[in-house]
């Protein structure tokens, strides 16, 4: 649970925040998730106005109520802000500041159960609702340590849709409306957008496994800085596995374009550097696409760059086959 203490010091407003806000990012090996566990009822955090006999401190970000909070997360969500990637929702990483970054996230307090903004960076967790399903957001900024303007170093953002129920809350890829507000995050709107991808890379199972997830597809455009993360549904089809990208979760990492070597070693700082070696990763978990199937990246961009059910399938033979759950 983030905890928010507020300390009051002559001229000065700090607020600390414990247990961590920064987005965890996933070694390169992943394990299958089960299900995701019930977390707080949602709060609308509060907004504090410094005393007025204060000095030189910032000005508070009001943040919107909440159903304004509410459709001005599905505009940011449909149109990215205006903006192209590695731009993500008006904040471009190598330009924005974090004044910047603050002004567009803070806003959104009011449907997040998460949000800390700290010298580091800032992060926050908007979701939407309607009915039993619930669209969960998460959008983060990290600060250049060596820069004097606190200059906004790279970004993430993620997102899924799962079914609330009485115990927790169970993933979801298989919702129109998921794919519909995702549209310039989902795979056709990237490949429209950005064109064909350096490389794409595949992992799954060579067994099926219980539980959600499984099949997941790493793109990657290292010119313009913007590493592209889905996770779908695996189904196993006789001797394939099968995943359909249609409405995958997504998650990215965005840094600043022109800089390959950069992308590179910022990559391989959260543990997806094997994606961008010389030669591509080809093991047991992960596979570049014309390693694992009968696609090229090509074929790949022709198939998906359009909206399609269409999906990819590749041998079950060579994929890791996870050990049986130990008996308790």
């Amino acid at each position: 649970m983030k905890l928010h203490m507020l300390i009051w010091l002559p001229g000065l407003l700090l607020v600390v925040f414990a247990a961590g806000c920064a987005p965890s990012i996933r070694a390169r090996t992943p394990q299958p998730v089960i299900t995701a566990i019930r977390t707080e009822t949602l709060t609308p955090t509060p907004v504090f106005t410094p005393s007025a006999a204060l000095t030189n401190t910032p000005t508070p970000i009001p943040t919107l109520p909440v159903e304004q909070a509410r459709a001005k997360l599905l505009e940011l969500l449909a149109n990215n802000g205006g903006c192209r990637l590695p731009c993500l929702w008006g904040i471009t990483p190598g330009k924005s500041t974090y004044q910047e970054a603050q002004a567009i996230l803070a806003p959104l307090q009011g449907i997040s159960n998460s949000t800390g903004f700290r010298t580091e960076g800032g992060s926050i967790t908007p979701r939407y609702t309607a009915g039993d399903l619930i669209l969960f957001t998460n959008a983060s900024f990290n600060i250049d340590p060596l820069s004097d303007n606190q200059i906004v170093s790279y970004l993430t953002f993620d997102a899924k849709e799962s079914q609330d129920l009485s115990d927790g809350y169970l993933p979801v890829y298989d919702s129109k409306t998921f794919g519909e507000r995702l549209s310039p995050y989902m795979l056709p709107g990237i490949l429209s957008e950005l064109g064909r991808p350096a490389s794409v890379t595949l992992h799954t199972y060579g067994k099926q496994i219980t539980g959600s997830g499984g099949f997941e597809i790493v793109i990657l455009y290292p010119e313009q800085g913007i590493f592209v993360h889905y996770t779908t549904q695996m189904e196993t089809v006789e001797i394939n596995v099968r995943g359909c990208p249609a409405n995958a979760q997504v998650e990215l990492n965005l840094y600043p374009s022109g800089n390959t070597e950069a992308f590179a070693k910022s990559l391989s700082e959260i543990n997806w550097g094997a994606f961008v070696l010389p030669e591509p990763i080809n093991d047991s978990h992960w596979k570049p696409i014309e390693k694992a199937t009968a696609m090229s990246v090509e074929q790949f961009y022709e198939t998906f760059r359009q909206p399609t059910d269409k999906c990819i399938e590749t041998p079950v033979k060579g994929w890791y086959v996870p050990e049986p759950a130990a008996e308790k």
